[in-house]
């Protein structure tokens, strides 16, 4: 009886492996770059509608309280992300604060520590309640070492001059704050009289690459005391970040060529990061009465 034999063969050769090879990383390499562009668009919805919470929670409380949410209590007290807390669903959260004493010092670690999750940007990094890094206050502080509360990516816009409260200069003269953000007591809606759609109140806050969790970038969100954790300026002296390693103090963002901010009429915009710092500062401004081109 003949046995018969294949004549077949059962398997690639070399050179046909290393085409299938390179084939397969020429689909990666394209399919890679939509890959990503998908989930930052993802992330970039995310993190407006953070915004959008945020907002609607700041309308809440200044509906209740006949002013927004101050920048900061004075004292030992907490900001303005602490404030609205029970408008976005985190009742719990915000009683633990004994607003009778102010006193960040005194507050339980895991309490600070929470991780709210609209103060995240999914395109910096996941919700997390790790605290930030511990750093040295001055020793006419009340705390004099830094509240290792859980940081945040948003910031309120305290207006173009990068002060929250009225502040001395030499000759005995004050400039004050122009923003819809300053220290206790807040301000009604009412006093943004550049109109709701023309006034910035909180937007991405820049932290230099390598820095997360690191002062004065990326402090506790609900520290109070340290009002350059939760505020930002926006004008000529303090344009958007565009460079991610600028050790600038700042708004920007962790998405390519934009910066989101929320505006006070609710709305939130995706404002470029080159844009011109003096339209930026008339936006950051509540009253300075100035016509705002495009941007």
């Amino acid at each position: 009886m003949r046995v018969v034999r294949p004549s077949g063969r059962c398997g690639f050769t070399l050179v046909e492996l290393l085409v299938v090879i390179s084939i397969i990383a020429v689909l990666i390499g394209i399919l890679l770059p939509a890959v990503q562009r998908v989930r930052e668009a993802a992330n970039r919805t995310r993190c407006a509608n953070n915004l959008h919470q945020i907002g609607l929670a700041m309308h809440n409380y200044e509906a209740a309280n006949e002013t927004l949410p101050p920048s900061r209590i004075h004292g030992e007290g907490p900001s303005w992300a602490w404030l609205i807390l029970p408008n976005l669903e985190q009742d719990n959260l915000y009683r633990q604060w004994d607003f009778a004493r102010n006193q960040l010092n005194e507050i339980a670690a895991e309490t600070l520590q929470a991780a709210v999750p609209q103060y995240f940007c999914p395109s910096r990094r996941p919700v997390s309640g790790e605290p930030v890094k511990a750093f040295f206050q001055p020793t006419n502080c009340l705390a004099t070492d830094g509240v290792r509360g859980a940081p945040g990516d948003y910031a309120a816009c305290i207006g173009s001059v990068g002060i929250d409260e009225p502040t001395p200069l030499p000759g005995g003269a004050k400039v004050y704050p122009d923003g819809a953000f300053q220290r206790e007591p807040g301000l009604p809606l009412a006093a943004l009289t550049d109109g709701l759609s023309n006034t910035l109140l909180v937007g991405e806050k820049h932290i230099p690459q390598g820095h997360l969790r690191d002062y004065p970038w990326d402090c506790s969100v609900f520290d109070g005391h340290q009002w350059v954790c939760h505020t930002r300026a926006a004008g000529p002296d303090f344009p958007i970040a565009t460079d991610n390693k600028a050790d600038v103090w700042s708004f920007g963002s962790s998405h390519p060529g934009i910066c989101q901010f929320l505006f006070a009429d609710g709305s939130v915009h995706r404002l470029k990061s080159n844009m011109n710092p003096v339209t930026l500062g008339l936006l950051a401004n509540r009253q300075d009465g100035q016509v705002i081109g495009e941007y």
